[in-house]
């Protein structure tokens, strides 16, 4: 403890200078607190702004395109190949989505019929009955405020692509506004960590994307191979939830699990070991790839951010927590533990 006081006094950290950031990190968790929702989403347009920002970078560097022309090049891209995946497999994936809400269905009451008579198998009954009178009651009651979330959902993701769009083609503008907010002397300083903030979110984006399509991908044609129905739709949901770390891929097994028990336990080891094998390819793989170039999150770390995150904020709290965790590390490691502890081991967080 005394080292500690030691180490602040040696840093010019005051009593006074304590106060202050007390006081401002109080003001700042309220304003956190009212404007949640907003700030999730300018954090996700940053996220997006950042790894497009980038990609246009790495297109001027080897075509000699100038960076708006790149970035309208990757927009067009990304319109293209939503398009073409729609016009591809759309259809198919649609129909598989219906087929799979029938058959979740009909695997549902089959398993009813088949363990109903249990005692554990009723307790559960009960408990799910129970859960969906009270969820239907819930859906009656909020049809309005379910219209008014959708119109507000519609205007948010337009004032994210648009924000998005003005953060990625002037972002020294953004980063200048935030870097004269600090005092002169640490201008420099502020500029060059934000940068480290920015290299961390378009890894970890990277990575995200490298992830969701290659469990995607494995999830669709192990699933094929096993003669899994509806093999497409479930493997597009393996890799959507592949965004979540560690519950998306519980998620995402339990739909594909209930049908295959419909069909038997053989179906379902076969389906367990696909989900197993993706998601350790995902893991111990690729992952590792792109860990190098982010921020070093522990696993426990991880887990509470989510946990901690998710209840403060809801879902797009457990959606964000990843790097919203790896900024507040980065942040932490870069302007307490170096700057103020002078201990510069605070920077083997970040590959750089």
């Amino acid at each position: 403890m005394f080292g500690t006081t030691n180490k602040l006094s040696a840093a010019g950290w005051s009593i006074r200078d304590t106060i202050l950031w007390v006081f401002g990190t109080t003001v700042a968790c309220v304003m956190i607190w009212l404007l949640h929702q907003e700030l999730l989403l300018v954090f996700l347009a940053t996220l997006f702004a950042v790894s497009l920002r980038g990609a246009s970078e790495w297109i001027r560097r080897h075509t000699g395109l100038p960076t708006r022309w790149a970035m309208a090049v990757i927009m067009i891209l990304v319109v293209v190949a939503f398009i073409g995946f729609w016009w591809w497999v759309g259809p198919q994936l649609v129909q598989q989505a219906i087929d799979l809400g029938k058959t979740l269905t009909q695997e549902g009451g089959n398993l009813a019929s088949r363990y109903g008579h249990t005692n554990w198998g009723r307790s559960i009954l009960e408990k799910l009955s129970s859960a969906g009178s009270q969820a239907a009651e819930a859906m009656a009651g909020s049809m309005l405020t379910a219209a008014t979330s959708t119109v507000g959902a519609i205007a948010a993701f337009f004032v994210l692509i648009v924000t998005m769009l003005y953060f990625a083609s002037s972002p020294d503008l953004y980063v200048k506004g935030l870097v004269t907010l600090v005092p002169q002397s640490r201008r420099a300083r502020v500029h060059e960590v934000l940068g480290k903030v920015a290299a961390v979110l378009r890894w970890w984006f990277l990575g995200q994307l490298i992830d969701m399509a290659v469990v995607g991908l494995l999830t669709t044609i192990g699933l094929l191979i096993i003669g899994m129905p509806m093999a497409l739709a479930l493997g597009v949901i393996a890799g959507i939830l592949t965004f979540v770390p560690y519950f998306g891929a519980i998620l995402a097994a339990i739909p594909a699990l209930a049908i295959a028990l419909g069909q038997g336990m053989h179906m379902t080891l076969l389906a367990a070991v696909v989900f197993g094998i993706c998601h350790f390819v995902e893991g111990y793989i690729m992952s590792p790839m792109v860990q190098d170039r982010m921020v070093k999150l522990p696993p426990a770390l991880l887990i509470l951010s989510m946990t901690f995150l998710g209840s403060l904020l809801g879902p797009m709290g457990i959606i964000l927590a990843t790097p919203l965790a790896a900024v507040g590390l980065v942040l932490v490691s870069e302007f307490y533990v170096v700057d103020v502890l002078k201990d510069e081991s605070g920077r083997d967080v970040t590959g750089h």
